[in-house]
């Protein structure tokens, strides 16, 4: 029987291992037409492999795409792992990245939370629980998506990302870990005296939890300052005031400018949600809404509205995750007490606040809540024998993610690096080290492209070239930029400026000025940007049907 239990268990964590990983598995291989990528790891995947690329010091990152400053308003210390793993094991980044993190993280955390189940419940079924939950549970968008469209999408319908693409977010599934092994280590320590080990494990834990995920830091300081107060030890209080002053300190090496981040917009996703055509979109409701709060007085409708909106925006994101929140036994079990605070104060951040830059940054608040909300439902199916209730949940969350799989299994993706542009980009890594200037990211270039694999540089704003060549480039990937504060626009502008070439003084002022050592020019764009003035000084050292690279004579 034993036997049984322990292969239904493998088998269970290895779909649920499947699950997680089958978002990024596929990308950074190369395939006949080049290097393939589905999802967000065309745009976010790049950036972490342009971060890791470029790391010399990590107390003091220079920007890679956008040469010429330091890394600022992030938190690296993922990046900054994987980079030097990449240097001592000589494994390729995007090998470590794409492949072995998902499958190793995978597999630490599905432990731990098959761990942390059991020991809240008292049996395996509960760590099961858990397990699943925490690999599996989605949203309600699927629900929706299928009444008013015929298909089974949907999973962000209602904004926040679900638990099948923890691994989009490789400092996130790092926070998740990181979280889970103080968990493990609260709820295992009696009268909140922890062992020496522990003491070590849980300082390092409050310590990088900031600089590993920013949004993390919220649920590990409250649980840990919770139950610091709950035990009155003395030496948890130590703990935490040197844990903290000791994270503070470090996360203000990369955010030194950080405190304003975070702008105060109360209902911007409640807004947003009934208002975009890819949410819950309620037009007449919305236009209902915005005649409302045109007006010069105060209309007593608006609180139905944004009512009505906070309730959908809850239950579609939270689903079934609401009946372990509002069925849990919070009398006299702080444990459940302090989830139930973590969870409202992760919900409420987003509710009040957007992120400068890029509003919906903060939604990532509500990913926190929503895996400690699993914690919650896991609990209580076990303890209430509710089989029938379980079936119901993994039914439906089976559903989505059959609808979520096709955006990961086609048989091409997205976005692709060509073969030429991999060869290019190869050469271009062999040279001394310079920057690369870019031609900034142009939207209608994808126009251009009716099938898929859409070139890189057509496809997204991303960090490409410095993440393959090794390079700093000038400008890349805008939008991580102006995340953190940098300003484009004005980079932008220059760069504009110099590949029209009005004025050839001008331009090679520009080179020199902005210490230009490469110019990269691929697909379209070699077409368009014709640099053939010699007043400019510089000369082509590569050439191939796809990419032209100009070297910068000084």
């Amino acid at each position: 029987m034993a036997t049984i239990k322990k292969i239904v268990i493998l088998v269970i964590a290895l779909v649920c291992l499947l699950v997680q990983i089958t978002p990024v598995i596929r990308s950074g291989l190369s395939y006949s037409y080049g290097k393939g990528f589905w999802g967000p790891t065309g745009h976010d995947g790049i950036w972490h492999l342009s971060l890791i690329n470029n790391i010399d010091n990590p107390f003091s990152i220079a920007m890679p795409i956008f040469s010429g400053e330091k890394l600022k308003n992030y938190h690296p210390f993922f990046d900054i792992i994987l980079a030097y793993l990449s240097k001592v094991t000589n494994i390729n980044s995007d090998i470590l990245l794409f492949q072995l993190f998902p499958i190793v993280s995978t597999a630490i955390f599905l432990h731990l939370s098959y761990s942390l189940g059991k020991k809240l419940t008292k049996s395996d079924y509960g760590g099961l629980c858990l397990m699943v939950f925490h690999s599996t549970s989605n949203s309600l968008g699927w629900i929706v998506k299928y009444f008013t469209q015929k298909n089974l999408g949907g999973e962000s319908l209602f904004w926040a990302m679900q638990s099948p693409s923890n691994q989009i977010n490789p400092p996130y599934a790092l926070s998740l870990i990181l979280i889970l092994i103080l968990l493990n280590i609260l709820i295992s320590t009696r009268n909140g005296q922890l062992s020496k080990l522990h003491k070590i494990i849980t300082f390092f834990i409050i310590l990088f939890t900031p600089i590993t995920k920013a949004y993390a830091a919220i649920p590990v300081f409250i649980f840990f300052g919770l139950f610091t107060l709950k035990s009155r030890l003395k030496s948890n209080y130590v703990l935490l005031i040197i844990g903290l002053l000791g994270s503070i300190t470090i996360y203000s090496i990369y955010n030194k400018v950080s405190g304003g981040i975070l702008v105060f917009e109360p209902f911007w996703f409640l807004r947003s949600l009934i208002d975009s055509p890819d949410k819950f979109y309620l037009p007449q409701l919305s236009s209902l809404r915005f005649n409302l709060e045109s007006k010069t007085y105060f209309d007593p409708r608006l609180i139905l509205i944004y009512g009505f909106t906070f309730i959908v925006f809850i239950v579609g994101n939270f689903a079934w995750r609401l009946i372990g929140m509002f069925r849990a036994n919070y009398q006299k079990n702080w444990f459940h007490q302090s989830m139930l605070f973590v969870i409202v104060v992760l919900t409420l951040i987003p509710t009040i606040f957007i992120q400068k830059g890029t509003s919906w940054n903060t939604i990532q608040f509500l990913y926190y809540a929503q895996f400690i909300a699993d914690i919650l439902l896991a609990v209580y199916v076990t303890k209430k024998n509710k089989y029938l209730l379980v079936t119901i949940i993994c039914l439906s969350n089976t559903i989505a993610i059959i609808g979520m799989l096709p955006n990961y299994l086609g048989t091409y993706p997205p976005t692709a690096i060509s073969v030429s542009e991999l060869t290019a980009l190869d050469y271009l890594k062999k040279l001394p080290n310079g920057v690369v200037l870019t031609v900034p990211y142009d939207n209608y270039l994808k126009t251009n492209f009716t099938k898929t694999p859409i070139p890189i540089y057509a496809y997204e704003t991303t960090g490409y070239v410095s993440a393959y060549s090794h390079h700093p480039t000038y400008l890349e990937d805008e939008m991580n930029l102006t995340n953190s504060g940098y300003d484009v626009k004005d980079r932008r502008n220059q760069s504009l400026k110099f590949f029209q070439q009005t004025n050839i003084f001008e331009n090679r002022g520009f080179l020199l000025n902005n210490q230009i050592s490469y110019i990269y020019l691929a697909g379209i764009q070699k077409e368009i940007y014709k640099l053939s003035d010699p007043g400019l000084y510089i000369k082509k050292v590569f050439e191939n049907p796809e990419v032209t690279i100009f070297q910068v004579l000084k």
